[in-house]
């Protein structure tokens, strides 16, 4: 399929991870965007790389609250630049909406004003005000570090996350100079 890895190493460990693939898709064509997790992950590479499709970020917990997403990040977008992509996708996974507690490596309580503005964007198709959706401390942290704006919400994208609600924040970065 042409997925590509870029793997973190400390202390002898693999200590986060980030897989992407490059696709010719303009992450703005809501009508083309892959409408479920499971069609945008497993999206096969083509070219000319226009954009790079993030569906994986992870890291080891010893190493949450460190840089490292950071740079995970910093370099993904060197390497969005060096083969001429425009734009850098994630879909944002947004805990606020229900919480996430118990099992989830995410301590994050749910706050009925985020879950409204969600609500009411995916009612109405308007999109939100950043500060509305910056409540979230997942999408707050990638429009901190990217700068990113935020497109459109992807409803039931991933149904099995109920602390999301299924939903996902699809946003992007714009690798231009």
């Amino acid at each position: 399929m042409g997925h590509t890895t870029i793997i973190a190493v400390a202390e002898h460990l693999v200590a986060g991870a980030i897989g992407f693939v490059e696709t010719s898709q303009d992450p703005h064509d809501r009508e083309e965007f892959p409408k479920t997790f499971s069609a945008y992950s497993s999206l096969a590479r083509t070219g000319p790389a226009r954009s790079l499709y993030v569906y994986n970020l992870g890291l080891r917990p010893d190493f949450r609250g460190t840089d490292m997403a950071r740079r995970l990040l910093s370099q993904l977008t060197e390497h969005g630049r060096r083969v001429g992509a425009r734009w850098l996708v994630g879909d944002g996974r947004c805990p606020s909406y229900a919480g996430a507690q118990d099992d989830f490596p995410d301590k994050v309580r749910p706050n009925p004003a985020f879950r409204r503005t969600i609500d009411h964007w995916h009612r109405t198709g308007v999109t939100p005000a950043v500060e509305a959706l910056t409540r979230d401390p997942l999408l707050r942290f990638y429009r901190r570090v990217l700068q990113c704006e935020f497109l459109h919400l992807a409803p039931d994208f991933l149904p099995q996350d109920i602390s999301s609600g299924g939903f996902r924040v699809i946003f992007a970065v714009d690798l231009a100079p």
